[in-house]
């Protein structure tokens, strides 16, 4: 199908009829359809949902927002759509239609699953006869926290990974009662693991791992996480929109490897986990950090972050391995991570320096009266000399202001400052915001 045809049909956009691949049964490669299942389900217009309201800023491909209506045929769920800066291409709705089936024919145990782990596509949104988005499960109740930013102004925010790569005190410092201490990194770790074993096991690769694509969630029993920006993930072999990958969790170019396998999600995993541990947002060999992670995850680290693709441990097995931690316990104090930043001196200004350096001197003792006959020592001639030279440039600077002030002609007051009265603009007011570093979520 070279150009995407959509009829009206019903209220709903239906592929035409010439678009047998969406029809038949073994239309859709690795997909069972029923045979009988209206498409509409697959198709949603974007004026059924009401108003749409922005949330977060925008991303690389398109924008999120939280519709005033939800439909009838979702009725109960909370949802977001997200419009795309421009219509997808042809291919992608046989991909996204593959996805929306997929998840549809899950028992639901494993649509529960699915769901947790990720903002799966729900539907295809459309206005008129074009695709122009995709309905999701509105994910932010489980992962929007308040921040207290350094200014004092509190704010909400989508926690991900991106806040959990600095320091332990990181979000304690938010006013959020966590700890990102070693063991609290690992349950993350295990749960990045499991999350991502679970796409892999239904043939789907996330490809563009990254901090602002992973959110975090802490319960009371132990963190939980949920891959966004589903719509570029490689489904089956098939991909709806191509990864913009972020910048510093890409591929080395050195290893000439595309970013659309499994392998290539395996060599992330490793950076994730490394980078966790290391807190550190940029770390790509484990040498630097070796001490910080644990001894039984070295050889893992080493052989997923190696050129050999086949060699790299799979999700599963990291999985295993962190759970094993965790049970053994003791990870606080065997691996307390890197030791806060010393908190920096201000710098002594060189007045303060040579007053410092020079030793106190003892009070001199009254001075004893000379003899008329005898003369001064030159070392109270010398003072005297110094000070009436001192009082002859004050003096003189004195006279010359005055003659210089008489003789300039009256201006008027032209202020100072930001506010001042005159040409200058300004209203005097300086705050400072705020603003999280990535694209797509928010992650300060």
């Amino acid at each position: 199908m070279s150009t995407l045809e959509l009829e009206n049909a019903g209220g709903s956009c239906v592929p035409a009829v010439g678009s047998a691949a969406l029809h038949n049964r073994a239309g859709i490669p690795g997909i069972q359809t029923n045979v009988g299942q209206p498409l509409e389900r697959f198709f949603m217009r974007s004026e059924n949902f009401g108003e749409l309201s922005p949330i977060g800023r925008p991303g690389g491909q398109g924008r999120v927002y939280r519709p005033s209506h939800v439909p009838t045929a979702f009725a109960g769920a909370s949802l977001v759509v997200k419009l795309y800066r421009r219509p997808p291409p042809a291919g992608a709705v046989h991909a996204f239609v593959g996805m929306i089936a997929w998840s549809q024919s899950l028992a639901p145990d494993q649509r529960a699953r699915l769901a947790h782990v990720a903002a799966w596509p729900l539907a295809i949104l459309t206005a008129g006869r074009t695709p122009v988005g995709i309905v999701m499960h509105d994910v932010s109740g489980r992962f929007e926290v308040p921040f207290v930013m350094p200014s004092g102004r509190r704010e909400q925010v989508l926690l991900s990974l991106e806040h959990l790569l600095g320091g332990d005190q990181y979000l304690q410092l938010r006013r959020l009662d966590v700890r990102l201490d070693t063991t609290t990194r690992t349950q993350v770790a295990a749960d990045i693991s499991r999350a991502l074993a679970f796409l892999h096991r239904h043939g789907i690769v996330a490809s563009d791992i990254a901090p602002n694509n992973l959110l975090v969630a802490f319960t009371a029993d132990h963190p939980s996480v949920c891959f966004i920006d589903c719509d570029s993930m490689v489904f089956h072999g098939r991909q709806a929109l191509a990864a913009v990958e972020t910048g510093d969790w890409q591929m080395p170019a050195g290893f000439s490897e595309p970013p659309r396998t499994r392998a290539a999600d395996a060599y992330k995993l490793g950076l994730v986990i490394l980078r966790l541990y290391a807190r550190c947002h940029d770390a790509r060999l484990a040498a630097p950090h070796t001490r910080h992670l644990p001894a039984e995850l070295r050889d893992l680290v080493a052989r997923a972050l190696g050129p050999a693709a086949a060699n790299r441990p799979p999700a599963g097995e990291w999985q295993r391995a962190l759970r094993e931690l965790l049970v053994r316990g003791g990870l606080n104090e065997r691996y307390p991570g890197p030791a806060p930043a010393p908190i920096r001196a201000r710098p002594v200004v060189a007045s303060e320096r040579r007053h410092e350096a020079s030793p106190p001197q003892p009070t001199p003792a009254p001075a004893v009266r000379a003899s008329r006959s005898s003369s001064p020592p030159r070392t109270t001639q010398q003072p005297v000399r110094l000070a009436w030279l001192v009082i002859a440039v004050v003096l003189l600077a004195l006279i010359l202001s005055r003659l210089v002030a008489a003789a300039t002609p009256p201006q008027g007051d032209g202020g100072f400052g930001p506010g001042a009265s005159g040409t200058g603009a300004g209203n005097g007011s300086y705050q400072y915001y705020y603003e999280p570093q990535g694209p797509g979520s928010a992650i300060p």
